[in-house]
């Protein structure tokens, strides 16, 4: 499908169970690779013969809904494989939480009519799968199974991109990016000991990290230091784990004072507190504050300060720690929750020490760092991915070097 029309295709759950089915039969799986200006969801190996699948969903496994979700799934996977040099089967999935199996008879009768030529699989969040056509059978899928419960839902995936997980992910991959974009200590890291030592964690921590990447095909054993692999799927299951890793509060301007008004703001609030008060700061009130929240600029206003912006007209997002009186008061901001447009909306992490630790500082203002920034965008709806391919295109390009 063309690259604008992703923020259609199926969410990260079903796109992971659907990976996993496949990696559980021993066929290799690349997640959304490119034809020209088009992207499919999967393309999947097994032997000689390669499947591009295309794969939709439906908050409601009914017949009426499926199959034309279906039919636009076929047309999009016959139309990928005319872009691609090498022959390749098309394969169209639909997926919803429960299809029951007379929906499911239904739709591969559908599909064995109107589409021969065209494998079908139908999955659903309750462990079902089912597949035919195109000899998929042949190649160690069976016409229909339930799957282990696991599959349905991401449940690993918290424990994997857990705050510090995530933290020591940014190390790892962070030493293939710039200095100016990512706030990461610069060294090789050969071992899980090392890794804790430079991320600051246990020990125990860091190996439970390692052997969770290594179980899950992410760590190239190999290499004589840790090494990510597979980048592009370990991204998106990133990207799936934080859709929901922020809360966001609307807030307006106590006194609007100019367009550089959020910019001011933030270089006062993270500005080195007095030296006769050390680690201390004061609010307007004279009172003093301990450990006030970490505070930096989020999404496509950190993109623009990184020189990074594509999307304009989106109102700024500051991440916060925690929401104080003091720390609302010394960013001259106060929370609305009227009807009316917010002038800044602040984002309370869930990851907080991943966000803070690897965020950065350009002209005196405290910013998201790079790979922050393409997780938060992705799946923003306002013109999101379209930002995040950009950030891919221009910084981590690296991170995909000599991983294919």
């Amino acid at each position: 499908m063309p690259v604008a029309d992703r923020s259609t295709s199926a969410g990260g759950e079903f796109e992971q169970i659907l990976a996993e089915i496949f990696r559980k039969v021993g066929w290799r799986v690349r997640l959304h690779p490119s034809a020209g200006d088009m992207k499919a969801d999967l393309i999947i190996e097994a032997d000689e013969k390669k499947y591009v699948v295309e794969l939709k969903s439906s908050s409601e496994g009914r017949r009426d809904r499926l199959v034309p979700l279906l039919s636009q799934a076929i047309l999009q996977a016959r139309a990928y494989t005319q872009r691609l040099p090498q022959p390749m089967i098309p394969l169209a999935v639909v997926a919803a939480p429960r299809i029951a199996a007379s929906v499911a008879d239904h739709i591969k009768q559908f599909a064995a009519r109107y589409a021969p030529d065209v494998g079908v699989g139908i999955v659903d969040s309750e462990g079902f799968s089912s597949f035919s056509g195109s000899g998929l059978q042949e190649l160690g899928l069976d016409s229909s199974r339930r799957v282990a419960r696991h599959l349905a839902s991401p449940q690993r995936l918290p424990d994997l991109f857990s705050d510090l997980n995530q933290w020591m992910l940014k190390i790892l991959l962070g030493q293939r990016l710039p200095e100016s974009l990512i706030s990461v200590p610069r060294k090789q890291i050969r071992n899980a000991s090392q890794l804790a030592e430079t991320a600051n964690v246990s020990v125990m921590s860091a190996s439970r990290f390692v052997n969770q990447l290594a179980s899950q095909g992410f760590l190239d054993e190999n290499k004589e230091q840790l090494q990510i692999v597979r980048p592009d799927e370990l991204l998106e299951l990133w990207i799936a784990a934080n859709r929901q890793a922020a809360k966001e509060i609307p807030a307006r301007w106590n006194l609007k004072r100019g367009q550089h008004q959020l910019d001011s703001a933030l270089r006062e609030y993270n500005a080195p507190p007095d030296s006769n008060l050390k680690a201390k700061r004061r609010q307007p009130s004279g009172d003093i504050i301990k450990d006030a929240p970490r505070c930096c600029l989020a999404l496509f206003a950190a993109a623009d300060a990184l020189g990074l912006g594509f999307v304009r007209g989106v109102p700024p997002h500051i991440y916060l720690e925690r929401l104080t009186l003091g720390s609302l008061s010394r960013l001259g901001l106060v929370v609305d929750h009227s009807s009316g447009s917010a002038d800044v909306y602040l984002r309370i992490p869930v990851h907080g020490e991943s966000v803070f630790r690897a965020s950065v500082v350009r002209e005196n203002v405290r910013v998201s760092d790079a790979l922050q920034v393409f997780l938060d965008v992705s799946v923003h709806p306002a013109r999101g991915r379209e930002q995040a391919d950009e950030i891919r295109r221009r910084v981590l390009k690296p991170l995909f070097e000599n991983h294919r």
